[in-house]
């Protein structure tokens, strides 16, 4: 293939030097919950630590670990959105790749503005039916639906 530019990679196709921060993100969100560091992501890539770095910085602003945290985070926000009853904010940082929970917390509060459990909270409040919420707000659901009726 001539030299340079092209290197093969472990996933099977070839990574152009000006496309690893295309497919280092797209391995980071398919694969968020594992241990990922620099090291082990380039060479997933099958390029060097930093080329990778540089790409990333070239082309998202951040370099890979920040990606790889606003990704996490990213992901949690959605989780806990769209929560249902039993879901703890501990489950959905775990399951987003989060083992240090008070960094969690920390991270996700200066990025969102509020703690995760408020965001969790506030999900709760938006979807929980007329009947949970208590007879003041179930008596008034039926009053609208008779009305519209």
């Amino acid at each position: 293939m001539g030299g340079g530019g092209v290197r093969p990679g472990v996933m099977g196709a070839s990574i152009k030097d000006n496309v690893p921060s295309q497919a280092g993100w797209v391995l980071l969100t398919r694969h968020l919950r594992d241990p990922w560091s620099v090291t082990r992501l380039a060479k997933e890539l099958a390029v060097s630590s930093r080329t990778l770095h540089r790409a990333f910085l070239r082309d998202h602003g951040m370099a890979p670990m920040a990606m790889l945290r606003r990704i996490r985070l990213q992901a949690a926000r959605n989780l806990l959105e769209t929560a249902s009853s039993g879901t703890t904010v501990t489950m959905v940082a775990l399951d987003c790749g989060f083992a240090h929970l008070g960094r969690f917390s920390q991270d996700y509060s200066r990025q969102f503005g509020e703690s995760p459990s408020d965001t969790l909270r506030h999900a709760r409040s938006r979807y929980r039916s007329p009947a949970q919420a208590g007879p003041s707000v179930a008596a008034h659901y039926a009053l609208s639906r008779a009305e519209h009726a």
